[in-house]
């Protein structure tokens, strides 16, 4: 993750400069820079955009048959059941197969294929390595990318697995009619504590490694003292604009306008890969935030980047 050195205070006191000093954080609330930053934070740090400097991957091992799969960080004291999954520090992934209570501290894990840790009152067996390095822990945003690899598939001459891509979807209905190599992958359910039910289709035959590249989620913005990560600093001219934009939004400041397009200029100058449609859908959103003309901005957008600005 990159360094993120600018606290929302110094955002703050940057925007103070273009406000005549008027009040940004009322009240033991602080209010509105705590939500003004919300929101940018969390417009940056979602869909469509992707940043190297927020991807993570995680995974795991597949079982024949089974098509849903809870995914978690480890950690300590969690009451976990029996088909819970983790990557451990070698990674293998790791399922739970007595159902109990961790340990205090993180275990010692065996990393032969088949073979056992006992971790407290919990039991975990090694399904085996996911074939590509992956993270220990994740907060989950969106998934950016995934592949599945096919260990009855190898690169002419070779005998390395192939990797194939899987289509992410939204929801997958279960289904146990077919049984071969997945090609599509949806995070079905989210349990509110970091732990994400990730469903296959269709249902893996063998076992088959998972690598699943995500969008970790935004932070929340409780302080003035806390910093724009995971956001780097060189970004700062992004979301500086952005909150900016939002105070002038709301205290009807004429000079609203220009400060939202330098925002979205910027924002989507440095997301070249972006197509059109999802170009649009940003629009949308931020529209419906904003209210200011979604043609307005993509026309400013377009001419700022033609000027180099």
């Amino acid at each position: 993750m990159s360094t993120s050195n600018i606290k929302l205070l110094n955002t703050i006191e940057w925007s103070k400069r273009f406000n005549f000093r008027k009040p940004v954080a009322n009240g033991n609330y602080l209010e509105p820079a705590l939500s003004n930053a919300n929101i940018i934070l969390q417009t940056i740090l979602s869909a469509p955009f992707v940043w190297r400097w927020n991807r993570i991957v995680t995974g795991f091992v597949t079982i024949p048959g089974q098509q849903d799969y809870y995914l978690v960080t480890w950690s300590a004291s969690a009451h976990l059941a029996v088909n819970t999954f983790v990557v451990d520090s070698n990674g293998n992934s790791q399922q739970v197969t007595t159902a109990g209570t961790t340990g205090t501290i993180l275990p010692t894990w065996n990393s032969s294929p088949g073979s056992m840790t006992t971790d407290g009152s919990v039991v975990w067996t090694n399904l085996g390595s996911i074939n590509t390095p992956v993270s220990t822990s994740f907060d989950f945003g969106f998934i950016e990318t995934s592949s599945v690899q096919d260990p009855t598939n190898t690169f002419k001459g070779t005998t390395t697995p192939k990797w194939y891509p899987l289509e992410s979807k939204i929801c997958l209905e279960l289904d146990s009619s077919n049984t071969t190599r997945p090609r599509t992958i949806a995070a079905q359910a989210d349990d509110g504590n970091g732990g994400i039910t990730f469903r296959l289709m269709p249902v893996p035959d063998i076992a088959y490694p998972v690598a699943i590249t995500i969008q970790e989620k935004p932070p929340v913005f409780d302080s003035l003292f806390q910093t724009w990560a995971p956001i780097p600093d060189e970004y700062s001219r992004i979301y500086n604009w952005g909150f900016l934009a939002l105070f002038y939004l709301y205290s009807d400041d004429p000079r609203y306008g220009a400060a939202n397009q330098k925002f979205i200029s910027q924002l989507l100058s440095v997301n070249e890969g972006l197509t059109e449609t999802e170009r649009n859908v940003f629009l949308g959103n931020w529209n419906s935030i904003t209210g200011a003309p979604v043609e307005n901005m993509n026309r400013t957008q377009q001419g700022e980047q033609m000027r180099g600005l």
